[in-house]
């Protein structure tokens, strides 16, 4: 599935196991073929999906610097746990996601790049159905705040889609806005204050009814919608400032959002381009060459115009839409420890309870190492090796499982979790 609303799912015991091995269940855009081994000229990077939007740019950028952008595409949080693990060495040359600040936080993901170039800015916003702005009281929505916006969420008067914080950085950039502006942090975000700030932040969840792993997919389900009149209608949408400017290109204007940027603070992906520090000298060349062309202020000029995001060198100006003012930047965790447990709270407290069924396949054809797979595969939703809580079984969870076969074989159900609720249909 794309996207989801809260409270219903259906997977698969196939999908089961891609879920497992890393996939968000959102479908992935195609990706390249990389290079085996180091070449010159190319430059293979792990990069965020969003990035597709930059083909036209870095196709001009091959002409004039004779340097071919080679991606594959995940998800930042993924990509920063492919970084940390050591699973990237070699096989990239440099990294490209929303934001670095999640893989800055773990030494080893930090010790493994060698140089950052920020390329574009783009602050994580709310898009607010623009009829709606009338019926909220919040005028042209240029003084609205995250307490605001959190209230009309706990009273039923806003809903809204968010991208997964444990997959997504929009998600997660959100969830660090929400809890800085919510907690009064001043300085860099602790356990303290997300607990001090736990109440106000399940209000604001209260409000969310549709997610997926991916800010891109999350807007095509919320443009999809609106076409169809079918699916999970919401009045907002949490996501970049550039996919809210773009999402407004292809909405009729009765559907058209305005970009509600709080006046307390954002948190705001710089897009830095990371080289490795496994990268050999052809790769460095290559960056060297590709970093010093994305911030000549004719290409930043581009990029903005064509990426609708904010250009980084002061002498480029932001395409028409945007605006040259920037809101603070709330604080960030100060630690790892910090940000995984404000995403394990998201995960377990703080969201809305969903509801997931898992359609496990017990067949005679399952016989053997399938049907072993599958026991290690729901085995592994306990969490015992999951830091981030991705792909676990959550608190207040409510799982049913459901077994098909030819035959009556017992199903290879997981111990019942300490909390959470899990049904069991045989």
């Amino acid at each position: 599935m794309r996207a989801r609303a809260f409270g219903r799912g259906l997977t698969a015991a196939a999908a089961l196991a891609l879920l497992l091995a890393g996939c968000s269940g959102d479908p992935k855009p195609k990706q390249e073929d990389l290079s085996p081994t180091p070449e010159d000229g190319v430059l293979r990077v792990l990069a965020g999906s969003e990035l597709q939007d930059m083909a036209p740019v870095l196709e001009e950028a091959r002409k004039a610097t004779g340097v071919t952008v080679q991606f594959a595409w995940t998800g930042s949080l993924d990509g920063a746990d492919t970084v940390s693990s050591g699973k990237a060495d070699g096989k990239y040359d440099a990294v490209w996601f929303p934001s670095d600040h999640y893989l800055r936080l773990d030494g080893t993901g930090r010790s493994k790049l060698v140089s950052e170039t920020p390329v574009m800015v783009s602050p994580v916003a709310v898009g607010v159905r623009s009829g709606m702005l009338g019926e909220l009281g919040w005028g042209d929505g240029s003084q609205v705040t995250w307490r605001q916006l959190g209230d009309a969420a706990a009273s039923g008067r806003l809903t809204y889609g968010m991208a997964d914080p444990s997959r997504s950085n929009s998600g997660f950039s959100a969830l660090v806005a929400v809890a800085s502006a919510f907690s009064g942090a001043s300085a860099a975000l602790t356990d303290a204050d997300v607990a001090g700030a736990a109440p106000r932040l399940r209000q604001f969840f209260s409000g969310q009814k549709l997610t997926s792993g991916s800010s891109g997919w999350l807007a095509q389900a919320y443009q999809q919608a609106y076409r169809s009149g079918s699916g999970s209608r919401v009045g907002a949408l949490v996501n970049y400032e550039s996919v809210l400017l773009e999402l407004n290109r292809t909405l009729p204007a009765e559907e058209r959002l305005t970009v509600v940027r709080p006046v307390d603070g954002v948190v705001s992906a710089d897009y830095p381009l990371s080289l490795l520090s496994s990268a050999g000298r052809p790769a460095r060349d290559s960056f060297q060459r590709l970093t010093k062309y994305l911030l000549r202020p004719d290409v930043q000029q581009r990029i903005s115009q064509t990426a609708l995001r904010r250009p980084v060198t002061a002498e480029a100006s932001p395409a028409a839409g945007l605006p040259a003012d920037r809101r603070r930047e709330l604080p960030f965790p100060g630690t790892k420890a910090v940000a995984d447990g404000l995403l394990a709270a998201y995960q377990n407290e703080l969201r809305r309870p969903s509801r997931t069924v898992y359609v496990l396949d017990t067949s005679g054809s399952m016989a053997g190492a399938r049907l072993d797979a599958l026991k290690r595969a729901m085995a592994r939703l306990t969490g015992a090796e999951d830091t981030r809580a991705v792909r676990r079984f959550r608190n207040r969870e409510e799982v049913t499982l459901i077994s098909f076969a030819s035959g009556t074989p017992e199903p290879p159900c997981p111990p019942t979790p300490t909390s959470g609720r899990i049904r069991r249909r045989c």
